[in-house]
């Protein structure tokens, strides 16, 4: 029966992939701190008035029924006022940017990203997805004992939290894969994004519309039929770009991450949007986070980080070729 060696063999590489993966890195930080920092911009430049102004038709926010009575904009009712729970939630989201201690901020991360993303009367989408990036980057945060997400590891993870992580790592780029492809896809099936003027309405619109020093220039530009054409399609071939790379090998993650930034630094030099793009690009970063080259065997506990202990090559007699090994010091 040809089904059970093909079962065999995928559980064996995932086992290998398992067995490497750590998410431990500087690449991890970076992302998470991006997003974190994103999140906060929206609380310090932003009046609370203007985060929890009524809307016609859906009344006063924030909304505190149901499971948003879990937010911290509801915490406390009406004994506390809305400017303590606005700081509890800055206190929060700086300690997560500064990356001290993963293992005990992810939860109160996803906690903060949630109020945010729930209670707010107008929010933008990134909200949205950084509650999402929160909420999958639990595991990666409770398997992450280091004391600030900028250094290496002191010592490998167990393999009970590698596993856990690298599904969680998997669900993140499949998930901000899926927003880019579906947000492309469904593009095509308006009219101005199909016929290529899109971007020429957008750079006029009254609300999102370039913002100054950039509009005398982007508005010359959009004058040009090529160039309208180029930025529209352009924008949506981007997406799928980032959407594909985004689910295939380190180095086209990587690749990934760098028309990503290129698409949303784009969108803040013309739009603005700084809290959607930040959380866009954390996000893509924190997706192409490479794999730390770690020893796939050995004991889980007394190992060490394979960035600060010296190595030697191996040869292994019974599968022929050589492998690395960390040499205890």
């Amino acid at each position: 029966m040809q089904v059970m060696p093909a079962v065999q063999s995928l559980a064996d590489r995932l086992a290998v992939r398992t067995g490497r993966h750590d998410l431990r890195s500087r690449w991890f930080g970076t992302g998470r701190t991006v997003m974190a920092l994103a999140q906060l911009s929206v609380l310090l430049f932003a009046p609370v008035k203007a985060l929890l102004v009524p809307v016609v038709g859906m009344g006063e926010y924030p909304k505190c029924d149901g499971v948003r009575a879990a937010s911290a904009l509801c915490l406390g009712g009406d004994t506390v006022g809305m400017e303590p729970r606005r700081w509890l939630l800055i206190v929060i989201l700086a300690v997560v940017a500064s990356g001290y201690r993963p293992r005990w901020t992810a939860i109160p991360h996803a906690w903060a990203a949630y109020s945010v993303a729930v209670s707010i009367a107008v929010p933008d989408g990134g909200e949205s997805v950084g509650m999402i990036m929160a909420l999958l980057m639990i595991p990666v945060g409770l398997a992450d004992d280091r004391t600030w997400h900028w250094r290496r590891p002191e010592r490998e993870a167990r393999p009970s939290w590698r596993t856990l992580s690298f599904v969680a790592f998997l669900a993140m780029r499949v998930q901000i894969a899926y927003l880019y492809l579906d947000s492309a896809i469904a593009k095509f099936g308006v009219a101005d994004w199909a016929n290529g003027t899109a971007e020429y309405y957008f750079l006029r619109d009254s609300m999102f519309g370039v913002a100054r020093p950039w509009d005398s220039f982007f508005l010359w530009l959009s004058k040009n039929s090529l160039i309208v054409v180029a930025l529209t399609w352009g924008a949506l071939v981007i997406e799928i770009a980032i959407g594909v790379c985004l689910l295939a090998s380190e180095r086209w993650r990587k690749a990934g991450m760098v028309m990503d930034v290129v698409l949303h630094g784009s969108i803040i030099l013309t739009m603005g949007l700084w809290s959607f793009a930040l959380v866009m690009i954390g996000s893509a970063i924190v997706c192409a986070s490479p794999d730390r080259r770690r020893p796939v065997t050995g004991d889980p506990g007394a190992g060490g980080d394979e960035g600060a202990l010296p190595e030697s090559g191996v040869h292994c007699a019974e599968c022929g070729a050589a492998v690395r090994v960390v040499t205890a010091v």
